[in-house]
Order: C-alpha cells, then structure tokens, then sequence
C-alpha cells in the first residue's frame, strides 16, 4: 500500500513538473510569437510608411513626366516655330543679298558710266586747250567750258552785244574744234552788269545778255558753219556773274543725255 502510494506521489510530481515544464515552455513560445508579432508589425508599418513615400514618389515623377511632355511639346512647337522663321529669314537673306548684288552692279554700271564719260571730258578738255590755249577753258563738276571776258568778246563798252573782230580769230578755233568733233552741243551763256538801260535799244540786263550769248552763236553759226542745231543761247542778266568782271561761258555738251544712255545701257547690260 505504502508503494502505491508512494509510485502515486511520484506520478503525481512528475506529472505537476512535467507540466510545469510545458507552461514554461508554452509562455516561453507565447512570447517569442509576441516579439515575432511586434517586429512584424513594426516591419508592416515601416513597409506601409515606405509605400505611402513610393506612392508619393510615383505622383511627382507622373507629374513631373506630365511636365516634361507639356514642355517637350511645347519645345516641339517652338522648335517648328523656329525652323520656320529661320527659313525665312535665310530667304530673306538671300532676297537682300541678290538686292545688294543688283545694286552694287548698277553702283558698278554708274561708276564705269562716270569714269568713261570723265574720260571723255578729259579728251574734250585736252582738244580745246589745245585749240586756244591760255586759263579761259576749265572743267568743274564733269562741265567743261570756256570763259571769255565781255570785254574781249564785246569791247570796252559794257552795253554792247556786237561781237567785236578781235574776239573772232578765238570763235574761229572754238569753231574748228567745235566742226571736227560734230559729237558736241555748246550752250553760249552771257553775264551782264546790273547796268542802267535807256529801255529803248535794250530794255534790261535780261535783254543785254541774252543779245549778246545769241551774237556769239550767230557769229559761230554764219562766220565758222557751225550747225545751229548743236547750239543755244541763254541770258543770265547780271544774276549769273563770275567775279567783278561780266563773263560769257561757252558750256561744251552741257545736256547730260548721253551720260544718262551710257548708265542706262550699262544697267541693263
């Protein structure tokens, strides 16, 4: 009986230590699950705080993408705008630079015309100093012409319009030069002195030079043969004189037609 008992006590300690043991054990596992858990939480709200920044993320990078799309069209457009006006502006260079080129040609035109005609006036000018020598030709401004004192061509008497003999022997080599070159017009321009007129044999100064540039051509006219076609006569009065003293200016080819065809022909060549 004392046995019974005894192995009944032993079963009954083993028993209560065995579970003890599995108490220990159980919490022990109760609470190792516990840390398990709240690790795991923790992970869970750390992985749920990095989606929120993800999902952040992912909105600026969409609106940022949203952006560079806006911006890249709009690049696109101004790039179109600007191949377009820069073709533009390439024909418009190249509009002004064939203007500048047609321009500098007639420039070119213009400035061979002046040289050829200078070239001219030169020749002209050599053949009429050579014909009556002395300072009375001159050339100024591309006009070549001979000054002649009113007192060589009409004597000492300002109111006379006569062309007096000893001014002929010079008409006469102006008339020879005038005859071998039929290429050239004169214009006879007489000066007179603000001189007081009676009003009857001449009326004004107007009238006084006037007679007196148609006397000088009438004397070229039916002494020397010079053609009356290639000559005029014009009266400056006293509005026109060079100096104190009064001066008849014989204009050689003073019309500029023939310049003007040689700049013409030369621009349209």
């Amino acid at each position: 009986m004392r046995k019974i008992i005894l192995f009944a006590s032993v079963l009954l300690l083993t028993s209560s230590v065995v579970h003890a043991q599995k108490k220990k054990d159980l919490l022990a596992e109760i609470d190792k699950l516990r840390k398990e858990l709240k690790t795991t939480e923790g992970e869970l709200t750390e992985a749920r705080k990095n989606e929120k920044v993800a999902q952040s993320k992912v909105k600026t990078m969409e609106t940022q993408v949203a952006d560079l799309k806006e911006t890249n069209a709009t690049l696109l457009t101004n790039m179109s705008s600007f191949t377009e006006l820069s073709n533009k502006k390439a024909s418009n260079l190249q509009t002004s630079q064939e203007i500048i080129k047609v321009k500098d040609q007639q420039l070119n035109a213009i400035n061979d015309a002046i040289t050829s005609n200078d070239s001219i006036n030169l020749a002209v000018f050599s053949k009429f100093k050579n014909a009556i020598g002395g300072d009375n030709i001159k050339i100024s401004n591309g006009t070549i012409y001979i000054v002649l004192p009113n007192t060589t061509l009409f004597g000492e008497n300002d109111k006379n319009y006569i062309v007096d003999e000893k001014a002929k022997p010079t008409l006469e080599k102006i008339a020879a030069t005038l005859n071998a070159n039929p290429d050239l017009n004169i214009l006879v321009e007489g000066n007179s002195n603000a001189l007081k007129l009676d009003g009857k044999n001449l009326i004004d100064n107007w009238d006084l030079s006037s007679r007196q540039a148609a006397s000088v051509v009438r004397v070229l006219q039916s002494d020397y043969k010079v053609d009356p076609k290639r000559m005029e006569a014009l009266g400056k009065s006293e509005y026109a004189t060079e100096g104190i003293e009064t001066v008849t200016r014989i204009i050689i080819d003073p019309k500029f037609d023939k310049f003007y065809n040689m700049v013409k022909d030369n621009m349209k060549n």
